[in-house]
């Protein structure tokens, strides 16, 4: 398996584009009974100017469905305000006609129209329509500009319902932009205001902003529980078009949770209902989503088709974000059967349109997913260049997907660069964020936060049948039941995840501060004064008999001891390539000017491969140290691997250690023992493996026997 399919799990979050437009001053539903009752005004005796209304009116309900009418009622109210020199009859219709497209033209006519007049209402109108105009088209910094003047408007005017959508508005483009710690709190104050107007179609739009805006932030369970409020308020509603994101938001749930034949029964309700509304923008979403899932399913021609049909439209209508979803999916696919030079036309397609619009958390996508075809053409540098920049965009807006996926990659560009420490930083780094945001946790989650959305909508479907008084109290009382059922379960399920999580995390740092003490135990017996002293003298001995070179040499593996040890006794794993380099430093340092130099050799079986085998550092040095110290002739260090673990052996012909025990050194030998041991133990508890250790008094002699846990890098 290439290492970047596993990428292509993560990138639905780019492919998910369906994100709740608010217009601040219309309704995006149409509504046939006020259209037809606006049609037979026309036939009553009314002013012109009246009628100018009337025809507007009727333009702005058709603007979301049928822009043929649009445009043809707008002329109308246009034609006839010419003639009364009515200039807000004409800047409506500008108004009306921009809802229908996606450009600046009809925005700055009506915006120039209105700022002749002293029609506060208008201007806001103005401004409104252009910032949205200029959020469809992805210029998110002029749309918060033009957002922030409408809300200086409303405020003034006490226009709440309005100030609301304007803060909901502004937090859309902070998510667009990556800033959702902004766009939490816009939306947060949006929310507040349409509870406190009992404003449905705003609260609707709240939660479901509050749940992509979690779903950009890879906590799917949060944004599952915020679509679910939605479908909810929706259901009192009655809203095609917004039964048409419910479908979308649920079914891209399923999609991530891996259910793509459910996710496909969701997408296909959702372009149905599109179809019936006619809304092109959403039919293109609805294609792009379609086509993401026979991707992920393996088929790659329905996978092309339907984003090519998606893509069709976006390009027509303009619609940049859509545009880079489908050039990031066809560069997948495209990827996936080997085509690097189309998939890097697509990618870089998608990155110019993602950098042009300042669309952050998508240029992290498509960088992660262009290094994967740098990396297949063994263009390594240029492969880690997008991924180390990905990177640190992913920490800039707190992109935790990017991060990891990323790093991910930069495990297997590392190793191809020949950087294995870097390779395993970088699996780290991944392996933690992985553990925090997607671990086995969130599927048990997101299915029972989907059975409780099944539960509820059922209670609704039970109540919307039931006639009898008698049989709407029992429910009542019911509900009322298991809300306090519920409300205890809750409470109690809240003080025991509390309680555990101090525990835990009370232990976490006892164990913190036990391994900080350990290691400067480590470090006490490896770097002792008399072993500093003894190598400082012997090297300047050298100094002193003219041997130079041999000063030289002896003082770079010195301190190049002196750097591994203080390194290696911070880190985890080390390479055993590490591990035996630093051993042999050890061991030259330490024979240097001795009265009964002794020999030495490390032996690794052949079937271990040195650079790609993790293991935790130094475990062998305190036992060759106390072999030195009693006269050892010969010590050998010997590597092998048994099972899923990694045996190191420390033989030498000394006294042994039962002899050490009796002599001057036994508080040496024993402090060494028992460092070993509280090791050993906290790594058990830590990592939740095993570390067997023995020692072995030979007839001449002693052997010393690690099995170690190890990791493949």
């Amino acid at each position: 398996m290439s290492l970047f399919t596993f990428l292509n799990i993560k990138k639905k979050i780019l492919l998910f584009v369906v994100f709740v437009c608010i217009n601040v001053f219309s309704t995006l539903a149409q509504n046939q009974v006020k259209i037809d009752s606006l049609l037979q005004l026309l036939d009553t005796k009314i002013t012109d100017k009246e009628k100018v209304d009337i025809y507007n009116n009727i333009a702005l309900q058709y603007s979301s469905t049928d822009s043929t009418k649009t445009f043809n009622y707008a002329n109308e109210a246009i034609n006839l305000s010419k003639q009364l020199n009515y200039i807000e009859g004409i800047s409506d219709a500008h108004y009306s006609i921009n809802q229908a497209t996606i450009g600046l033209e009809h925005s700055n006519k009506a915006f120039d129209l209105f700022q002749k007049t002293k029609y506060a209402k208008g201007k806001a109108k103005a401004y409104n329509d252009l910032a949205l105009t200029y959020k469809k088209k992805g210029e998110y910094a002029m749309a918060i500009k033009h957002f922030t003047k409408v809300l200086k408007i409303e405020d003034s005017l006490g226009n709440k319902n309005d100030v609301a959508f304007c803060y909901s508005n502004i937090g859309q483009v902070h998510a667009r932009l990556g800033n959702y710690t902004k766009a939490l709190d816009y939306n947060s104050k949006a929310l507040v205001l349409f509870k406190k107007l009992n404003n449905k179609n705003g609260i609707f739009s709240g939660y479901n902003n509050m749940g992509m805006i979690y779903v950009y932030q890879s906590k799917y369970s949060s944004a599952l529980e915020y679509f679910i409020k939605a479908s909810k308020i929706n259901d009192e509603i009655g809203s095609k078009r917004k039964t048409i994101i419910s479908l979308s938001n649920i079914g891209f749930i399923y999609e991530t949770l891996g259910d793509y034949n459910l996710a496909l029964e969701y997408y296909f309700n959702c372009l149905s209902v599109s179809k019936q509304i006619k809304d092109q923008s959403s039919i293109s979403e609805d294609y792009l989503n379609i086509g993401n899932v026979y991707f992920e399913q393996g088929d790659n021609t329905k996978a092309l088709a339907y984003s090519f049909k998606s893509l069709k439209i976006a390009k027509d209508l303009n619609i940049k974000g859509i545009m880079i979803s489908n050039y990031c999916l066809t560069g997948e696919i495209y990827l996936d059967e080997k085509n690097f030079k189309e998939a890097l036309k697509h990618l870089k397609n998608g990155l110019s349109l993602s950098q042009e619009i300042g669309e952050l958390s998508s240029s992290t996508t498509v960088m992660n997913t262009i290094s994967e075809i740098e990396f297949e053409l063994k263009n390594y540098q240029e492969a880690k260049k997008y991924l180390i920049k990905s990177i640190h965009i992913g920490q800039e807006i707190g992109f935790p997907t990017a991060i990891s996926d990323a790093s991910y990659g930069l495990v297997k560009v590392e190793k191809a660069l020949g950087n294995h420490k870097a390779a395993l930083e970088s699996y780290e780094r991944y392996h933690a964020i992985y553990d925090s945001t997607l671990g086995k946790e969130k599927s048990k989650q997101l299915s029972q936060l989907q059975v409780q959305y099944e539960t509820k909508k059922k209670e609704q479907e039970i109540k919307s049948l039931a006639q009898q008084a008698s049989i709407q109290s029992l429910e009542l009382k019911q509900a009322n039941f298991n809300k306090t059922i519920f409300a205890i379960i809750s409470v109690v399920l809240l003080l025991i995840g509390l309680v555990l999580y101090l525990v835990n995390r009370q232990k976490r740092l006892a164990l913190k501060q036990r391994a900080q003490d350990i290691e400067q135990n480590l470090l006490r017996v490896q770097m002792n004064p008399h072993f500093i002293f003894n190598a400082m003298t012997s090297i300047q001995d050298y100094m002193n008999q003219g041997d130079a070179k041999k000063a030289s040499l002896y003082l770079v593996k010195f301190s190049k001891l002196i750097r591994q040890v203080l390194d290696n006794s911070r880190s985890e794993f080390i390479t055993l390539d590490q591990e035996i380099n630093m051993l042999d430093n050890y061991l030259s340092i330490q024979n240097l000017k001795r009265d009964h130099p002794f020999t030495f050799k490390i032996e690794v079986e052949e079937d271990l491969n040195v650079d790609e085998i993790a293991i935790p550092p130094m475990f062998a040095q305190p036992f060759i140290e106390n072999a030195i110290e009693h006269g050892v002739a010969t010590i050998t260090i010997h590597f092998s691997k048994e099972g899923n673990h990694l045996v190191l052996k420390i033989l030498d012909n000394g006294s042994g250690i039962e002899e050490a025990m009796k002599i001057k050194r036994k508080d040496h030998v024993s402090h060494a023992i028992k460092i070993t041991e509280e090791r050993i133990d906290l790594y058990r508890k830590m990592r939740k493996k095993k570390i067997a250790f023995d020692i072995q008094d030979l007839s001449q002699g002693t052997q010393v026997t690690f099995n170690l846990p190890f990791q493949q890098i």
